[in-house]
């Protein structure tokens, strides 16, 4: 749960067609929710259950907290970002921006994903395409698919059982995702990829009386961790959910067998549940993030070129040697830490999560007999994996909890070891708050007194997201609803601070974004979710290079020489609030 200041005004909250919530009303559920700006005071755990059941147009305006109204009593004068024009291909409804129209296809690249709004008929789930680059020419606008299905998400007919509202979405963020996870305020977990990778499309639901808040997944797609409220003991708890992936028959760069908890290009086939973690001094947690301590995205094959998964199988001993001693040592995890921030209650628990990427690698890196183990593969608790009822021992355990200030977002470092790994936690103030965690992000034992509070950067008003530039570990992105910005800041040790900030005045409510994958093409290029814009937009803000087919270099902007260029816009018939998408291969 967020924070609404009591200066938001009837425009900030009424946000429906057809239901409008008026200053009255929005004064009445301020009281009810025990809310004040100027206390700041903690609601009880009773309206926080009652906020994060909201999934209305409303409510999920309430999750994300105070918008630029309630900072700036006028609007200010906002730049105009230039937009790219579009061309049309020769045949269909395609657009192109950047380039020189050929016959040929080429070395065609596309990224994918799915878009997450809220409606008053209920929320849904659309797949659209964000980048596309095909006949040598690009297109950075976010468009329908023309190759697959794109509202609702295709995935979505599969997703029997699904009830309540589609409430966030994501995927591992330390290398290649084909599929993402999509979270519904029923506890329903569902799966989703883009048109030519969607593994076996798998579900899951958690147990009745969970709550669920918020959703992570691990570097390279191990390990789902999901915040829920336990309803009936008013705990706050984190689900740990193994996820396999397997390309036997379908997928050329993946496992070729099922491998759950291991590191992955995410062509899901299987989810389990194996318990809960408490976290003992927060009942109702809002955001998570949760990180492995191996970043890097390439896998050497056997001549020590860049190979793929495929080449590889653990059922060999000289295949599993490879990934424990041997060119791909560091390829998998052996430790990770988890942020779990609690918005009402300003508190953030930092959780070990060493007990499962050790067991991990434990088991399929190192004897016959370990492996061999984990050929009984099931649903039961003594099956491979294990649940935590079974076999407590790889459980993950909270060491630590501090006090921060209404903490909006959290966000970790994917590497740096025990002295460089930084958890980046956001307050509705614009604070970032950067700590130190060292032994959590190591394979050295976790130190409570480790964990601590190094330095401050201040970004904009309620950055109520954080996400990753790729490509860079230190770098971060704020989206901060509060100012209507998005800020880049390095997180790191040498190079601290703001590096760049985005306004726009098309932008006009941006609550989330993530920046795009892209593959035969260079570039940077984020995605923003614009919620009261009802839209999500595209900005590119570094040069374009057609690296692997022709070498064609863009720069930014009308004459290439801005800071950003708009690569275009996306209409919703709702209001967008969370998107992921990947590589299409």
């Amino acid at each position: 749960m967020r924070f609404t200041s009591c200066r938001e005004t009837e425009n900030d909250i009424a946000v429906g067609p057809s239901r409008r919530t008026t200053r009255r009303r929005l004064l009445a559920i301020i009281a009810t929710l025990g809310i004040c700006a100027a206390s700041g005071a903690a609601t009880s755990l009773s309206s926080a259950i009652r906020e994060l059941q909201d999934t209305s147009p409303a409510g999920m305006n309430q999750r994300f907290g105070p918008t630029y109204s309630s900072f700036h009593k006028q609007e200010d004068k906002f730049p105009d970002v230039y937009l790219v024009p579009k061309k049309p291909f020769p045949k269909g409804n395609r657009v192109w921006q950047y380039g020189e129209w050929q016959n040929s296809a080429g070395d065609f690249s596309s990224t994918q994903g799915q878009v997450l709004y809220a409606t008053e008929r209920g929320s849904a789930v659309d797949r659209v395409t964000i980048l596309e680059w095909t006949n040598g020419v690009f297109t950075e606008s976010p468009e329908p698919p023309w190759n697959t299905g794109f509202r609702p998400d295709p995935t979505s007919k599969k997703w029997k059982g699904a009830t309540g509202a589609p409430i966030a979405t994501a995927r591992g963020m330390g290398g290649w995702s084909n599929c993402g996870l999509v979270l519904f305020s029923s506890g329903f977990v569902a799966t989703a990829g883009t048109v030519t990778a969607h593994g076996s499309d798998p579900v899951l639901q958690l147990p009745a009386g969970k709550l669920p808040t918020a959703i992570s997944v691990t570097n390279k797609n191990e390990f789902a961790l999901i915040t829920v409220i336990d309803t009936a003991s008013g705990k706050g708890q984190v689900a740990v959910i193994a996820l396999s992936s397997n390309g036997k028959k379908r997928f050329a760069h993946e496992w070729q067998d099922e491998y759950p908890c291991a590191p992955s290009v995410a062509l899901l086939s299987g989810m389990k549940l194996l318990g809960f973690v408490d976290l003992p001094e927060i009942a109702a947690p809002t955001s998570i993030c949760a990180v492995g301590n191996r970043l890097p995205n390439r896998l050497n094959g056997r001549d020590g070129n860049a190979g793929m998964l495929n080449a590889y199988d653990l059922a060999k001993q000289n295949d599993r040697n490879v990934f424990n001693t041997g060119s791909n040592a560091g390829f998998a995890s052996n430790a990770g830490f988890a942020v779990v921030a609690s918005a009402s209650e300003n508190k953030v628990a930092f959780i070990d999560l060493q007990p499962l990427f050790a067991r991990v690698r434990e088991m399929y890196f190192t004897t016959e007999e370990n492996f061999q183990k984990t050929r009984n593969l099931g649903s039961e608790p003594k099956q491979w994996p294990y649940t935590f009822d079974d076999d407590p021992s790889w459980k993950p355990v909270v060491v630590k909890s501090v006090d921060v200030p209404h903490p909006t977002a959290v966000i970790a470092t994917m590497t740096g070891g025990a002295e460089k790994a930084r958890a980046c936690i956001a307050s509705v103030d614009g604070t970032v708050s950067l700590y130190h965690v060292g032994g959590l992000a190591s394979d050295a034992e976790a130190d409570p007194k480790e964990i601590e509070l190094v330095d401050k950067i201040q970004v904009g008003k309620n950055p109520c997201c954080l996400t990753y530039q790729k490509g860079r570990p230190y770098m971060m992105i704020a989206v901060c609803r509060g100012d209507r910005s998005l800020v880049w800041f390095n997180c790191g040790d040498k190079e601290k601070g703001i590096v760049r900030t985005l306004q726009d005045s098309r932008m006009i409510d941006p609550v989330y974004a993530e920046m795009a994958d892209t593959h035969g093409v260079s570039t940077s290029i984020v995605t923003v979710a614009d919620f009261k814009g009802k839209q999500i937009l595209n900005y590119r803000y570094s040069t374009l290079h057609f690296s692997t087919q022709g070498g064609a270099k863009y720069g930014i902007g009308k004459d290439g020489n801005d800071e950003f260029e708009c690569g275009g816009t996306m209409e919703f018939p709702g209001f967008p609030f969370s998107l992921s998408a990947t590589n299409v291969n």
